[in-house]
């Protein structure tokens, strides 16, 4: 089930961060993605097992100036990577955010780590940055462009 974030999925999150690090976050992004969950700028997303446990969580913010949607802060975790769930949260994410007739693209950044997972969903790479999270961690620019609602992959 995917459903609003909640003040008391806090913990669970970090949770899913923590599995996370260091492979794709560094430590020393917890406490901004902690921030983050206090001041969302936007709808935030967890994905729930039916056990009730946060297996993925993941926003999107709609910047109204230049008409995009910023995906944000997705991560599954770690021991449920390949299994489908970042997938259903990413789409279920773009599907939303497209939703606003002002979004002609949906755009994010990620590493290498998980830039061709976004490829495989129909994002391009528009920018790399060496180390631009951390020695070794590469931060990628991506988008996906919209037209009249319509996602264009590619």
């Amino acid at each position: 089930m995917i459903r609003d974030y909640s003040p008391l999925d806090l913990e669970a999150c970090l949770e899913v961060f923590d599995s996370n690090v260091p492979r794709f976050f560094t430590l020393n992004e917890r406490d901004e993605f902690r921030s983050f969950l206090h001041e969302l700028p936007g709808p935030y997303l967890v994905l729930v097992t039916p056990g009730g446990r946060v297996a993925a969580c993941g926003g999107y913010a709609i910047n109204r100036d230049d008409g995009s949607a910023d995906l944000c802060w997705g991560m599954v975790r770690e021991d449920l990577h390949g299994t489908g769930l970042g997938r259903r949260l990413t789409r279920r994410r773009i599907e939303l955010s497209v939703r606003d007739p002002r979004v002609r693209e949906v755009c994010l950044h990620t590493s290498q780590h998980t830039a061709g997972f976004y490829e495989r969903l129909g994002f391009s790479t528009i920018g790399v940055l060496e180390n631009g999270y951390a020695p070794g961690l590469h931060r990628c620019d991506m988008r996906m462009s919209v037209v009249d609602g319509q996602l264009l992959e590619g």
